[in-house]
């Protein structure tokens, strides 16, 4: 099955409403439970995941979310395509107000992100990455549940910016998580950049960081700690159709989804493949 326009726009439809839904609970008080893994839940994650659900559903294509139950894999092994939606990007962060949280859907096929769109509310900028077409960034993204033009694939990408693939930061710029990063990491990243000087750190939350790479405003973003597909896949698709790349680490394998475990491995991801087969060839862990 090809990707229908009528698809991708349920994406997009689905991630400016859970964009509303989270910004309105944002600017209230609001409540924080834990999960039994010790991670943040509060309302404007379910909310958002109530909304993304039923705009996704007229796809007919299954939904794996953060929030919710997952299929065992004897079923999931199946899908020829599938949503992975992190309703919430960077809870820690919105419960800190920082601004640095996101909405992330993407669509997976045969375990390849093609498709992927970001919203950040609080900042007022979303990305958009199809594979073969290109990523986009939309400025002033909280206006659009506002604006009397239909909300479609076609008329989202006109009022769109067009990310030149190739953008490349100095070569010692990493973007490093926010709330995450693992002080070890820093002897990896200088063995990797050795021959580019000490790095230069950005820290962002959520998957703001593949942004930075879409952009060209890093130039790679390592990590070796776990997390998760939802984490990733919308980041992920828009850095490969901003002509990034991204590998697993060490063992320097394909970054797939789907998988059996939907925790990731480590990865190194960079805006130039070329030089990330560079390091492929040149490192060894």
């Amino acid at each position: 099955m090809s990707i229908s326009e009528k698809t991708l726009t349920a994406a997009i439809v689905a991630a400016l409403k859970a964009n509303e839904a989270i910004s309105d609970v944002y600017n209230q008080n609001f409540a924080v439970r834990y999960k039994s893994d010790g991670s943040p839940v509060t309302e404007a994650d379910m909310q958002a995941d109530k909304i993304i659900l039923k705009h996704l559903k007229s796809t007919n294509i299954p939904v794996l979310s953060e929030e919710r139950q997952i299929p065992p894999y004897a079923e999931r092994k199946n899908y020829d395509y599938v949503w992975m939606v992190d309703p919430l990007d960077g809870t820690k962060e919105f419960t800190r107000k920082n601004g640095e949280f996101t909405v992330n859907i993407a669509l997976i096929h045969q375990q390849e992100p093609v498709f992927g769109i970001i919203t950040a509310p609080a900042l007022n900028v979303g990305y958009l990455g199809r594979k073969n077409h290109g990523a986009y960034k939309i400025r002033d993204i909280n206006d659009w549940n506002k604006t009397p033009v239909a909300i479609n694939y076609k008329n989202f990408l006109k009022e769109s910016t067009p990310i030149p693939g190739g953008n490349a930061a100095p070569e010692s710029t990493v973007a490093i998580s926010r709330s995450h990063f693992n002080p070890s990491d820093n002897e990896l990243i200088r063995q990797l950049l050795n021959h580019k000087g000490e790095p230069s750190y950005i820290s962002r939350g959520s998957s703001l960081k593949f942004c930075l790479l879409a952009e060209g405003k890093a130039r790679f973003y390592i990590r070796t700690d776990k997390i998760h597909e939802w984490d990733t896949a919308a980041g992920h698709a828009i850095l490969l159709a901003a002509g990034g790349a991204i590998t697993t680490w060490p063992d320097k394998g394909r970054f797939i989804y789907n998988k059996e475990s939907l925790q990731n491995p480590g990865f190194v991801a960079c805006t130039n493949p070329g030089e990330l087969e560079l390091l492929k060839t040149k490192f060894s862990f």
